[in-house]
């Protein structure tokens, strides 16, 4: 008998079907894989980076803000002391929250942004000479700042030392908020000084974190620290800063002699000696400038870090 080959169940052409529809199903599965991964990848490499840039230019614009309002505090409350020096009003406590901390960006595996916050850290002073006796007159400024740590955007340091407000970054400082110092001309070729120095007392402290903290400036006070009108034949002066950034102080003071009408060399001397300290001398041998009065104030506060706003 003949077998009747098309009355049989023949199971390959059914099997084939189904080895091209699982072949198929598999490499669109693998395609799709693929285009997700690049697009994840584009992302990752094209974009990720631009928005951290910018999630830490934003974050240290923040800390910027916060410690321009700490300076803008010191300053008003200097003038308010200032204003009635024979006050019996308490010591005045100064609180600034610093957002040094951030949220968390999604997506991009990034932990939160990071700074250290220092009281003292670096060593800030300023020194008066005058001609009586050759004597010196030093105040401890002592500094505030905040140093970022970045991983896209330049780091950047904020420094305020004696009432100026400074920025550096790499190899470079800018005094970008002036310190209470005046240079006025009184009369034809005379001139008046007026410095109101700031000396931040405490212990040398830093704080290193990702989330917000505030600094704590207690018992601020003003006192009168010099006053030539007190010494007779006072018609010379000179100051030393000592600094870590001098060139931001050397720009300022050259801006601000300029403004009174005074000329380097000729009305007054400014060096920078050994990158150390910045030199201010007035009147310069020769001179037809002449000093009327000098007279500088102090405001004091003792200052401490707190982790977290207050």
């Amino acid at each position: 008998m003949k077998r009747n080959r098309g009355s049989e169940f023949d199971p390959y052409p059914y099997s084939f079907f189904r080895s091209e529809s699982a072949a198929s199903t598999a490499i669109a599965f693998i395609l799709l894989l693929g285009i997700v991964f690049s697009v994840f990848s584009v992302v990752h490499l094209g974009y990720v980076p631009e928005w951290k840039t910018d999630a830490e230019h934003s974050h240290v614009a923040d800390v910027w803000e916060d410690v321009t309002k700490l300076k803008s505090k010191i300053d008003r409350t200097t003038i308010l002391l200032m204003s009635d020096q024979n006050s019996t009003t308490s010591n005045i406590t100064i609180i600034m929250p610093l957002r040094t901390g951030s949220m968390e960006m999604p997506l991009t595996g990034s932990s939160r942004f990071s700074g250290i916050v220092s009281v003292n850290a670096d060593a800030c002073n300023m020194t008066i000479v005058t001609p009586v006796n050759g004597s010196e007159r030093v105040i401890n400024c002592g500094t505030i700042s905040y140093t970022s740590n970045n991983n896209y955007y330049v780091n950047q340091i904020f420094k305020y030392e004696n009432g100026a407000l400074i920025l550096a970054q790499k190899e470079q400082s800018v005094m970008k908020l002036y310190p209470m110092i005046r240079v006025s001309e009184v009369s034809d070729k005379n001139y008046s000084f007026s410095i109101n120095a700031i000396e931040i007392r405490g212990f040398a402290d830093s704080l290193s974190s990702n989330s917000d903290c505030s600094v704590r400036l207690r018992d601020c006070s003003f006192s009168s620290f010099y006053d030539s009108e007190d010494h007779e034949n006072m018609s010379s002066f000179a100051l030393k800063i000592n600094t870590t950034h001098p060139e931001a102080w050397e720009a300022y003071f050259n801006e601000t002699m300029k403004g009174a009408g005074l000329e380097k060399d000729k009305d007054y001397t400014l060096d920078i000696v050994e990158n150390d300290y910045l030199y201010l001398s007035f009147p310069e041998n020769g001179s037809d400038s002449s000093l009327d009065r000098l007279y500088v104030g102090k405001t004091t506060a003792n200052a401490e870090l707190i982790n977290g706003l207050i």
